[in-house]
């Protein structure tokens, strides 16, 4: 089998014509780095090889373009570049090169990403949960999480004052205020203590 010629295509790939008919479309850097030629004999073994290359070369450009705008879990990136069509080797090869250099740290991420939740007044729960969803264990999440827990009622606490204070004073208030706490992830008993401790603090300041 030999390289025919080649084709010049945009966002830096070149189509390599074969003599059995195919285009494949490679790395320019890939034909670059590989002398490739044209009426160059080239082995089935030796196309993938390049094929595979090219697909490295083209994984790691993206995930650094990805990288550039938003932090991400290994699991996350891994997710991110398969479905964005590469090969799944390919993926798993540049998430283990950007985990070797650190550009990519599940523990980082699961630290800033609890610190931004506990700022935000996001449960203890709910931070886990997301955490999981975003590729971290759940081992890892339990644990990063309770290092950078705040006291739950104190998080409650602070979320009325900012969000709920007035919803509080109107009928039915306290009920949809609990309501919504809950939906956030914090547990019932922590929930219902707050709002007994508020309500009593309001019906004092009233007196």
């Amino acid at each position: 089998m030999t390289i025919t010629a080649f084709k010049r295509q945009k966002k830096h790939l070149t189509g390599l014509i074969l003599s059995d008919g195919r285009e494949i479309l490679l790395d320019n850097d890939t034909c670059t780095d590989f002398c490739l030629k044209q009426d160059a004999e080239i082995t089935e073994e030796r196309l993938q090889e390049l094929i595979y290359d090219s697909e490295y070369r083209r994984a790691k450009s993206r995930a650094l373009w990805y990288l550039d705008r938003a932090d991400r879990t290994e699991k996350g990136l891994y997710r991110k570049l398969c479905e964005a069509g590469f090969d799944k080797k390919a993926s798993a090869a540049v998430v283990a090169r950007f985990v070797e250099v650190g550009l990519l740290d599940d523990r980082r991420f699961a630290e800033n990403f609890a610190e931004r939740c506990k700022d935000a007044n996001i449960s203890p729960r709910e931070t886990v949960r997301k955490l999981y969803e975003k590729g971290i264990s759940y081992d890892m999440a339990k644990e990063t999480v309770s290092e950078t827990e705040t006291d739950e009622e104190t998080q409650i606490r602070a979320l009325i004052e900012k969000k709920y204070a007035r919803k509080l004073e109107l009928e039915n208030g306290a009920e949809k205020v609990y309501a919504a706490l809950i939906r956030k992830g914090f547990s019932f008993s922590a929930v219902r203590n707050v709002l007994k401790k508020y309500s009593e603090e309001l019906e004092y300041s009233e007196e």
